[in-house]
């Protein structure tokens, strides 16, 4: 599972616009150009930009980055005040009540964590802590520590609530970490303020997170690029995704890692192991909830193509595309008549299988 840390690194997916954008699609004014709103924070450990069109765009914006902060608040595990730090220091010794939207996500992730058999596990922040990615110099824990700090990981130990709405980790030194979650839940909250205030074009762009809203301006769907994990083996990008209220979000082994002995250690565990999973180098989920979508990029890349891909068809309503560590494109079948693959010198375009 991944957990994102301070540092700032390349995105996973990049928005693809063609300039002077008009608006002429269905319930836009004629050839009147709407009025755009755009803010850019840094929070969640990544640049959060939010685009807007509409009349109140500029409103929606802000009302949309504000509600963005107020989910990292209470989910940011390095934040001693948030809830979700509140539960770890309780854990072992007493239930923690929490806000709606924490219950929800954490239900939400419990939930996955089942599906995928422990490949995404909500509790995995003792390997966070102990391999500390991006915060410690090339540090690799030795087989005895990963070993104590995979055995505080557990998905089962983690006790809901729902009546009480509180959370309890049944063991000392247990943890919760949302990093590979709470961007998501954050995006699809934006996406709702938005829709309040009336937007029906616009695009939340979080890092590896990307919720395209509706249309662009000019009526044509939004084409979001999934990046190349292995640039220097055939360009930035590598398939671009006509997208039309659609949320697409990536892991990749690119995002936060290093280097040691000819050895890539980067910041996607798997928490059955205690290590950094190698069977894949990227993985995205295409769906209409970025905080499922959010998830499932990290259980897709811990599994692998062939249990991930299985994972997803059984789910439905969803599309993925991994890069496994030969450099080969595999994806859901559905994809096979929208993926835009770009040409690459390395490697090979599998789709669909």
């Amino acid at each position: 599972m991944r957990n994102r840390g301070p540092r700032l690194f390349a995105l996973a997916l990049a928005v693809i616009l063609l300039s002077g954008c008009r608006a002429r699609g269905p319930g836009w004014a004629g050839q009147v150009p709407l009025a755009k709103a755009e803010k850019t924070e840094f929070m969640m450990d990544t640049v959060i930009t939010i685009t807007a069109y509409g009349p109140k765009a500029a409103e929606a914006v802000n009302n949309a980055m504000a509600e963005m902060r107020r989910i990292a608040a209470l989910m940011n595990a390095d934040d001693p005040k948030s809830e979700v730090s509140r539960i770890n220091q309780n854990a072992g010794k007493r239930p923690v009540r929490v806000s709606e939207d924490t219950f929800r996500l954490l239900k939400l992730a419990q939930r996955y964590s089942e599906l995928s058999g422990g490949a995404f596990d909500v509790t995995v922040r003792p390997l966070v802590v102990l391999w500390g990615i991006g915060k410690k110099d090339k540090y690799v824990p030795d087989a005895a520590a990963i070993e104590r700090a995979r055995a505080l990981v557990n998905w089962r130990d983690l006790i809901l609530d729902e009546k009480a709405r509180t959370v309890y980790l049944r063991r000392p030194g247990m943890g919760i970490d949302l990093g590979g979650a709470a961007k998501g839940y954050a995006a699809d909250r934006a996406r709702e303020v938005l829709l309040e205030h009336g937007v029906r074009s616009a695009l939340i762009d979080a890092g590896g997170n990307i919720w395209a809203l509706g249309r662009r301006p000019d009526g044509e769907p939004w084409r979001i690029g999934i990046r190349n994990p292995r640039p220097e083996h055939g360009g930035e990008l590598l398939a671009v995704v006509p997208s039309e209220d659609l949320t697409l979000v990536t892991s990749g082994d690119y995002e936060r890692y290093f280097i040691r002995d000819g050895v890539r250690y980067h910041h996607i565990f798997d928490p059955r192991t205690g290590r950094p999973a190698r069977s894949t180098i990227s993985a995205t989920i295409i769906g209409r909830n970025s905080a499922e979508a959010d998830i499932l990029s990290t259980a897709l890349f811990v599994l692998g193509p062939e249990q991930g891909l299985a994972l997803i068809r059984k789910l439905g309503n969803l599309e993925a595309v991994v890069v496994t560590p030969e450099e080969r494109i595999v994806s859901t079948s559905n994809l096979e008549d929208k993926l835009e693959i770009v040409r690459q010198e390395g490697g090979t375009g599998d789709k669909g299988r």
